[in-house]
């Protein structure tokens, strides 16, 4: 159910998840404190989403009760944003952000290494034929987690904590993790969430190691 249009203030911006909230600046009764917005609702013409700004929006009801905004437009900022640097340097909110230089080659070196270090723990009877089958099920599972983090990150949807994730690639799944950053394009242009990521690949490289050479 829709409602006519409103203006209010973003309450709350996550550049890197493109959602945010909008706290109306006349609360009717009934109506909604603050309504959720995802940025493919925000008109492109407008400036960038940013907390302060004064904006123009409709309000929605969707399916399960809850209040979100659509056809979000930016009101009374100047254009200079705009016209700061060339469209053609513009990116668009859509456009794919190219992944880290060299990334995809130190992914593969890392995954060679531990399926050396697998073979090796599986020859010598430090690892069983079961372990095996237990890190190709933790892959498919770090997969299915990605892709399903992806798909809430373009639905403006709860999304997984980054912690989980970790958690699943530091015990073996970070293979189908760091793949899955390339194939969907997600996580790879947050430089804090690939450290952590790269500490993962380490730690558990190294826990690898131990165990098949202690």
């Amino acid at each position: 159910m829709r409602a006519n249009a409103a203006f209010g203030r973003i309450e709350r911006w996550d550049d890197a998840r493109g959602f945010g909230f909008i706290a109306p600046e006349v609360t009717v009764a009934g109506g909604p404190e603050r309504l959720f917005f995802h940025v493919r609702d925000f008109d492109r013409s407008s400036a960038r989403p940013s907390v302060g700004a004064r904006v123009r929006y409709t309000p929605e009801r969707q399916a399960d009760g809850r209040w979100r905004a659509v056809h979000v437009a930016a009101v009374g900022t100047s254009q200079a944003p705009r016209t700061a640097r060339p469209p053609s340097k513009r990116r668009d909110a859509r456009t794919p952000v190219p992944a880290p230089a060299g990334g995809m080659r130190g992914l593969l070196i890392a995954i060679a290494v531990w399926c050396a270090l697998l073979g090796t723990g599986v020859v010598s009877g430090r690892l069983p034929h079961l372990a095996l089958a237990a890190l190709a099920g933790l892959n498919a599972l770090t997969a299915a987690a990605y892709a399903l983090d992806k798909h809430a990150a373009r639905h403006g949807r709860w999304r997984t904590p980054e912690s989980q994730l970790h958690l699943l690639e530091l015990l073996g799944g970070w293979p189908a993790a760091g793949l899955a950053q390339q194939a969907l394009r997600h996580k790879r242009a947050k430089p804090a969430y690939r450290k952590m990521f790269a500490a993962m690949v380490v730690l558990h490289l190294l826990a690898l190691a131990l165990w098949t050479f202690a």
